[in-house]
């Protein structure tokens, strides 16, 4: 796999963007888009096969594993939250670590302190 870079003049073939993981692919002779500090590496097609195939694999081998796993945390989810939520209801403590009581409570005014005025 030989190393290019952005903007070079290359021949046919396949070339993959470390940067971001892209690739371009010429069937004649082309430039390469980005600028000098982007690099490209040129994928022999055996290679770019191989690994179609390998990564095929790995996902017709973890689809139905996480099929099952999000099946499982999503009835859970929904068996175990609503229990949650009923427990959270009941035990209240009237405090609410949200809200500020920076000027303090309501304080109601004596009758006393009107009456004498």
């Amino acid at each position: 796999m030989k190393k290019h870079s952005g903007g070079h003049r290359v021949g046919e073939g396949t070339y993959w963007n470390l940067r971001n993981g892209s690739l371009v692919e010429f069937k004649d002779i082309g430039i390469l888009p980005g600028d000098e500090e982007t690099a490209y590496l040129r994928i022999p097609f055996a290679l770019l096969f191989l690994g179609g195939i390998f990564y095929g694999g790995l996902y017709i081998v973890f689809l139905p594993v996480t099929i099952i796993v999000m099946s499982v945390y999503l009835m859970g989810r929904r068996i175990f939250g609503g229990i949650l939520d009923q427990l959270r209801t009941s035990v209240s403590f009237g405090w609410r670590p949200t809200e500020a009581y920076l000027a303090g409570k309501n304080k109601k005014e004596k009758k006393n302190h009107e009456t004498k005025e």
